[in-house]
């Protein structure tokens, strides 16, 4: 049977994508963001076993199953009394490579302490305020350089979070303090 014109005109060749690019795209290796498991990966493996041998999960809900039905009822009795088993068989393997899983497991445990800091930009405003205002929120609310016209709440939070931040307030007081000494 011949093909409609609507058929034939989906099959055009597309000069836009380069299928030589794609192909060798496709062919690179992957980047794995953590040292351990870049270390452990077997470029002749496919991801799932790669994963599986250091103790990782490529798929959760094969990992952790949510129970099925038949799984919660009763086992099925026959005529004879002896006991069937429906349940699907279990394949386990073990993984070789746990020293991954060890690894990812306590830098997880381990606490950043992430020092916050504020941008240089929200720096600026908050030093150009207290400088021309001091303690004056309404004032500062009024001013031409507010840009995104804060409240004066919104200012006094702002200011409260850069003093709240010892190594960029210390460095404005230092610079505060030569300033009027020379």
């Amino acid at each position: 049977m011949a093909k409609t014109k609507k058929q034939r005109g989906r099959k055009k060749f597309d000069y836009s994508k380069n299928r030589k690019r794609q192909w060798k795209k496709s062919k690179k290796k992957v980047k794995i963001g953590h040292r351990g498991v870049e270390a452990a990966w077997d470029d002749r493996k496919s991801v799932g076993q790669n994963l599986r041998d250091m103790g990782l999960s490529h798929d959760v809900n094969k990992t952790i199953p949510l129970p099925k039905t038949r799984d919660m009822m009763p086992k099925v009795y026959q005529d004879e009394g002896m006991e069937v088993d429906v349940s699907p068989p279990k394949k386990s393997k073990k993984a070789k490579k746990l020293h991954v899983m060890r690894q990812l497991e306590q830098e997880a445990n381990t606490l950043q302490e992430g020092a916050p800091r504020l941008s240089s930009e929200m720096v600026r405003y908050c030093t150009y305020m207290m400088d021309k205002y001091g303690e004056d929120y309404v004032a500062m609310a009024r001013d031409v350089k507010n840009y995104y016209q804060d409240t004066p709440k919104q200012i006094r939070r702002k200011i409260t979070r850069f003093k709240s931040i010892p190594e960029q307030y210390q460095e404005y007081l230092k610079q505060k303090e030569t300033a009027m000494t020379s």
